[in-house]
């Protein structure tokens, strides 16, 4: 059965693959997620009360550098990744400017749509 939550789609494990893959591994269950939603980061009052640093975008770059560079925790990545419409880092190409917002607690709350 699907459910919905805050952010997303939670799928169901009913597939013949995943049955397969609990029955090999032992496990009861694995959660799978489909799309989340985000609130909107070009908010032009959102964008007014923020701080922007840009990166140009080179050879070696990960969104998940940027954000333990930036933010202490490469697990952030999906924000610069949301903030800059840039899903993955291969929606990225060398020469583009990634914008990283400041500061990250008001950047989650936009996320999140709770301001």
């Amino acid at each position: 059965m699907t459910q919905w939550n805050k952010t997303g789609q939670k799928l169901a494990n009913d597939t013949d693959v995943v049955k397969d893959f609990l029955e090999k591994t032992g496990s009861k269950k694995v959660d799978h997620y489909g799309i989340m939603f985000y609130g909107d980061p070009v908010s032009q009052e959102f964008l007014e009360e923020i701080t922007q640093v840009t990166h140009v975008w080179a050879v070696g770059d990960r969104l998940s550098k940027l954000a333990h560079e930036h933010y202490g925790d490469a697990r952030l990545w999906w924000v610069l990744a949301w903030f800059n419409g840039k899903p993955t880092d291969f929606h990225c190409k060398i020469g583009d400017t990634i914008r990283v917002p400041f500061p990250l607690e008001e950047v989650l709350l936009q996320a999140y749509g709770e301001r």
